[in-house]
């Protein structure tokens, strides 16, 4: 049976849960429960009641409720570098290595030298938009939209040790949000690359892609392997940056906004054009960076982007609100999004493994010249991709190394690893995307099980939960690979230790269907004993690439 409840008793509760301190509804009146009560929410909250209220004589149709935000150092940080530029450095990194003429290139010697005043210097960052170019040229919008995906699965902010994605501004998070429900409409205007920010602004903030106005390359149409695809090229169409950004506001949007938010001289045009003889009242807010325990402060001296001089004095004269981090933010991410900003300690890949003896060395390497005939691209056992069996791959803090040694090498100071007996019985291997890892599995007996889980405990004190891609010697050429790698060590224990534990050498990397064809074929088994015992740092693939502790194989 359906109660109703009285009209004046809602009306009563729905006035108490206004009125009364401390309420549930007094939390949910608050839109910016982020931000100090103060001149500048003041601000935000008065200018939405007066565009919003219909009748009113500065009331805006909702259609023409259009607000623009700047994205690096606005909505998200941009210090030690933008973090678009960041993604760039870590592609030349990866690449640099394997192709003598991008690395010839001036530029790329100043991003790889950690000259960011040359990159950022010029108009329009000059160089830093030629590297972007570099690096982006001759993907297809597809295979970029991957790579960016990948890294932003992988990488981490240096300071603040959290993927860049979660690394937005809780208080303008809620500014988007409150702008919606009051029908705005919301659109990102940055001097990043559109193609960059579009990947993923609809996931962190709300703005579909299609809202997104940013820097843009040339991209031409072809089809391949007869489907139709748009390759990204070295052209550049248009710099959404400084007095560029009024341009592509009209070019993109084709209305003016009334509301615009920025945080530095970069956006000083976009204001203006905002907020100078707008037909409609008109808005503009300005982030200062003045919380340097908290994220960072700066204006006239950056480290990277974001100098704010000029707009900062044009502020007052303008009406423009500027927020001063450091007092008007109660915090500046989300409530447990962010500890306290510390810088992360370098954290190395290793990989504690037995070296095999001749006849599993002979066998290994008959199969390693067989996979680099299929698939050249692969690994050949030599000195930085040592045949070997794990035993744990862990990621450590560097500077405990030394006592890693000790500890793994009091265990196999205890154990007979070299009277061990092991049987090779199949071939087997690890898919990463559309190849594979492959490798020789020898059966774990309870020798082997016992001393793997004796090292488990030795280096324990000293690992870390995960780590960068920089804890190996080197990325690989698919940031997707370097994801599956990170993760891959950093759940090796427990997904592939005792009743799980795999005990391989592993002898190549090839096409998963050639794989498939190769694990099918009859194999001969046979005996080997582990040679001795060491502790690599590890490289790409998962192999053991920098010897960095060996124990005497006759101990």
């Amino acid at each position: 049976m359906k109660r109703f409840v009285p009209l004046q008793i809602v009306g009563l509760l729905a006035l108490c849960a206004i009125l009364l301190p401390g309420t549930s509804g007094r939390a949910q009146s608050d839109p910016l429960p982020s931000w100090n009560d103060g001149p500048a929410k003041r601000s935000i909250t008065e200018f939405v009641a007066k565009v919003t209220k219909d009748g009113a004589p500065d009331f805006v149709p909702p259609a023409e409720r259009i607000a623009v935000f700047d994205n690096d150092g606005t909505l998200w940080p941009e210090d030690p570098v933008p973090f678009q530029m960041a993604f760039v450095l870590d592609e030349l990194k990866r690449r640099a290595p394997n192709e003598p003429t991008l690395a010839a290139d001036p530029m790329v010697q100043a991003a790889l030298a950690g000259n960011v005043a040359k990159l950022l210097d010029g108009p329009h960052h000059d160089g830093l938009l030629r590297i972007v170019a570099l690096t982006h040229a001759g993907m297809t919008t597809e295979d970029f939209d991957a790579r960016v995906q990948a890294w932003l699965a992988s990488a981490k902010h240096p300071r603040f040790g959290k993927p860049y994605d979660q690394l937005t501004y809780e208080p303008m998070q809620e500014v988007l949000g409150y702008l919606r429900a009051n029908g705005f409409k919301t659109f990102i205007v940055s001097g990043g690359g559109a193609d960059f920010m579009r990947v993923w602004t609809e996931r962190v903030y709300g703005i579909p892609p299609e809202q997104v106005v940013g820097s843009t390359g040339r991209t031409k149409f072809e089809l391949r392997d007869g489907g139709p695809v748009l390759v990204k090229t070295l052209d550049y169409l248009f710099v959404d940056d400084k007095a560029g950004k009024p341009v592509g506001i009209w070019q993109f949007i084709g209305r003016r906004p009334i509301a615009c938010f920025g945080n530095s001289d970069g956006d000083q045009a976009m204001l203006e054009y905002t907020t100078i003889d707008n037909p409609h009242p008109s808005f503009g807010l300005i982030v200062h960076h003045t919380d340097a325990e908290r994220e960072y402060a700066y204006d006239a001296n950056p480290k990277s982007s974001g100098k704010l001089v000029d707009a900062l004095k044009e502020a007052p004269r303008r009406g423009w609100t500027v927020v001063d981090m450091k007092t008007d933010w109660k915090q500046v991410f989300a409530s447990g999004q962010v500890s306290p900003p510390v810088e992360q300690e370098p954290v190395t890949a290793i990989d504690v493994l037995l070296e095999p003896d001749a006849t599993m060395l002979q066998h290994a390497k008959a199969n390693n010249a067989r996979l680099l005939g299929v698939f050249p691209k692969g690994f050949a056992l030599d000195a930085t991709h040592r045949p070997h069996i794990t035993l744990i791959q862990r990621f450590v803090r560097t500077a405990d190394l030394d006592e890693v040694y000790a500890a793994a090498g009091q265990v196999l100071a205890g154990a007979n690893v070299t009277g061990m007996k092991l049987e090779a019985f199949k071939y087997y291997y690890a898919p990463t995307g559309a190849v594979g890892v492959a490798g020789i599995c020898a059966r774990p007996s309870p020798e082997l099980l016992k001393l793997q889980a004796d090292v488990i405990a030795a280096v324990k004190p000293f690992v870390v939960e995960t780590g960068p891609i920089g804890a190996f010697t080197a990325p690989h050429d698919d940031p997707a690979t370097d994801a599956a790698m990170i993760q891959y060590v950093s759940t090796f224990v427990p997904k592939m230790t005792g009743e799980n534990f795999n005990p391989h050498v592993s002898t190549g990397v090839a096409p998963r269907d050639y794989l498939d064809q190769m694990l099918a074929e009859p194999f001969e088994p046979f005996t080997f004993s582990p040679a001795g015992a060491a502790i690599y740092q590890l490289g790409p693939f998962g192999t053991a690439a920098k010897k960095l502790k060996e124990w005497d194989s006759n101990r």
